[in-house]
């Protein structure tokens, strides 16, 4: 099983400016991060995510993860409505669409997979970009993993987390 999330930050922590992480992206990121997702069976976001964003077309089916019915359900034909909890939806998502689980998320849905060892790499991009909100500290997301590996990139640091460190508090 391989299920790999990624993260946009600003340079300040800040994962969302203007109401999306669209607007903390580089085209060096937004390259990669389109690239990497099409080796995803699936991807996985939650229902926040799903608000905030343009999900309406992917390269997989998409499941997002809500208490409430997503208005935005409709716009990609690929898109499916799981009421169920994110520590469910990796396992489900597994068994119904293949190993390659991507996880696509804000602080809220993420925060949770991390502290149980469900996320086995975490994909961290980070921009110049201050000024957002929805802010966490790099240190808070690259704790719950053993080996991290830096890449300079234009305008982004790309950051690997491998090896998950399962059960911190």
């Amino acid at each position: 099983m391989s299920t790999v999330a990624s993260i946009l930050l600003g340079a300040d922590g800040s994962t969302a400016k203007g109401g999306s992480s669209r607007s903390l992206s580089s085209p060096a990121d937004r390259a990669r991060f389109l690239d990497f997702r099409k080796s995803a069976d699936v991807i996985v976001i939650g229902g926040a995510t799903a608000r905030a964003e343009n999900y309406s077309r992917t390269p997989s089916p998409l499941i997002i993860v809500s208490h409430d019915q997503p208005e935005t359900i409709g716009v990609n034909p690929q898109a499916t409505w799981w009421n169920i909890s994110p520590e469910e939806s990796i396992v489900k998502a597994t068994i119904e669409f293949g190993e390659h689980v991507h996880v696509e998320a804000g602080l809220s849905f993420l925060v949770p997979l991390l502290k149980l060892g469900l996320i086995d790499q975490l994909r961290i991009s980070i921009s110049t970009i201050t000024g957002g909100s929805h802010k966490i500290s790099l240190e808070d997301l690259t704790y719950y993993f053993s080996d991290v590996i830096q890449e300079e990139g234009d305008e982004t640091v790309f950051l690997d987390c491998a090896r998950p460190i399962a059960m911190k508090k």
